[in-house]
């Protein structure tokens, strides 16, 4: 099957990385005159299903042959649109919202973080002692990330032996992932121990949000992107055992616990449209952090026990057990860690 082709009837889709350049309020033109035999009704074809969330309601039109009309103007249709047939995934890019063409010039929160990097997710090194005592932030506007609500499958905090510094989300590979305020797009990256594919956008209340584990990024690096605008697809990419988001928040490269500001189960704020970032509270997990990246292992050997590991680090088997999470009579696995500080 020939691959489809996507058009406007008021300008050309870009196609092959080629983009039409109209006025956005072009009069619209119609295309080309075609015979009614050759057209298709996309709701009875099963060849073809359309991911069209966010469109308005009567857009598509119809497939003729090879070419998929449709009847508004571009500035009406969501960013993107994704076509599947048969033969697999055709993606079809309409024109970007806004590029910002010199990435030395203006991006949100500027007076903030005075950085716009591509390569790092947190080149500010900014300690949250040298951060004022509170600080107010805008959450007018929040979109969820997800169109469904899903079930979260691992919080922020401790996993075992590392921090979580987000919360993962279920999703099925191919779901729509939202931006969750307005912003620009800093990074599009890659992160094959980590995030995978992964979206970070720098919002203009001053967060900054991380889309992880994505199938897809469906946005470039500096685009201007909106509230509640699709940025890529859920997926299980990196170090993932199985689909879902990584969605984190943070301020100034901060990481900020999200169930905090997002009740996941409602998949709305959980606090009013004003967030005061305080030391104390947003960053009380900092403190732990530290203690873990002082914490000292032992790894179990032939013949070790608990009170053997407890004389040796001149602690308490108490102290083991509260540490490590385990109880007095727990048998110990060679080449296990236990934790003794």
């Amino acid at each position: 099957m020939q691959r489809l082709t996507l058009l406007l009837w008021v300008a050309l889709l870009p196609i092959a990385g080629v983009e039409a350049r109209k006025p956005k309020h072009a009069e619209p033109e119609p295309p080309a005159a075609v015979e009614e035999t050759d057209s298709v009704d996309l709701e009875e074809n099963d060849d073809f299903e359309s991911l069209t969330e966010g469109m308005p309601v009567g857009v598509l039109s119809r497939l003729v042959g090879d070419t998929l009309f449709v009847s508004c103007g571009q500035d009406e249709l969501p960013r993107f649109l994704v076509v599947m047939t048969d033969d697999g995934e055709c993606q079809y890019r309409l024109m970007p919202a806004m590029l910002w063409g010199d990435t030395t010039g203006s991006h949100p929160a500027d007076s903030l973080y005075h950085v716009w990097m591509n390569t790092r997710v947190n080149p500010y090194q900014m300690p949250v002692d040298s951060l004022k005592d509170s600080i107010p932030i805008s959450l007018k506007g929040f979109v969820y990330p997800l169109k469904n609500l899903t079930h979260v499958t691992s919080g922020f905090g401790f996993r075992r032996y590392r921090f979580h510094y987000g919360t993962d989300v279920k999703v099925q590979v191919g779901d729509s992932l939202r931006a969750s305020w307005d912003g620009q797009v800093r990074i599009v990256g890659w992160d094959p121990r980590g995030y995978g594919y992964y979206v970070l956008i720098r919002h203009d209340n001053g967060l900054e949000t991380i889309y992880g584990h994505l199938s897809r990024p469906l946005v470039e690096e500096n685009e201007r992107i909106y509230a509640g605008e699709i940025l890529g697809l859920g997926g299980n990419t990196g170090r993932s055992t199985g689909s879902h988001l990584h969605y984190e928040i943070r301020y100034l490269g901060n990481a900020i616990d999200p169930a905090t500001i997002v009740d996941f189960d409602k998949g709305a704020l959980r606090v009013p449209e004003d967030y005061l970032i305080t030391k104390k509270g947003t960053f009380r997990h900092n403190e732990e952090i530290k203690q873990l990246k002082m914490a000292q292992y032992h790894k179990v050997r032939q013949g070790d026990t608990l009170s053997g590991i407890a004389r040796r680090y001149h602690t308490s088997v108490r102290t083991l057990c509260k540490l490590n999470h385990i109880k007095e009579t727990s048998i110990l696995r060679l080449g296990q860690k236990i934790r003794v500080r």
